[in-house]
């Protein structure tokens, strides 16, 4: 349904406003090869459903785009698989370096992307 379509289209797009700055960086894209894998595929498949959405803004046409609930669907699996990734990635920093449990995640993030050798 409509909603179903809805629902699932604000998930992806919270989950991936908040990953998509955190995948640009190619040193997380190195280290976290899997995830970055599948996050450029929901990448790409949100990159072609906001390509379909600008040509037509009406709800009733953008949903009853192909295959547009199982594409949504399956993003957010990936981004679900992902930030569990993301958060083992952090755990792990946090143990070799125990100072890294005062900080939040978005906080150790900045960190681990500005260092080289992290």
């Amino acid at each position: 349904s409509m909603q179903d379509i809805i629902d699932e289209w604000l998930k992806v797009q919270s989950t991936w406003l908040y990953l998509e700055p955190i995948f640009s960086s190619e040193d997380i894209m190195q280290q976290m090869p899997e995830e970055g894998k599948r996050f450029r595929i929901v990448d790409g498949y949100w990159k072609d459903i906001m390509s379909e959405a600008i040509l037509d803004t009406k709800a009733l046409t953008v949903t009853s785009i192909n295959n547009m609930l199982s594409k949504l669907q399956q993003s957010n699996a990936y981004l679900d698989d992902i930030q569990k990734g993301l958060n083992n990635y952090l755990e792990k920093k946090r143990l070799f370096f125990p100072r890294f449990f005062f900080l939040s995640n978005d906080e150790l993030l900045e960190i681990l992307s500005e260092t080289k050798d992290p």
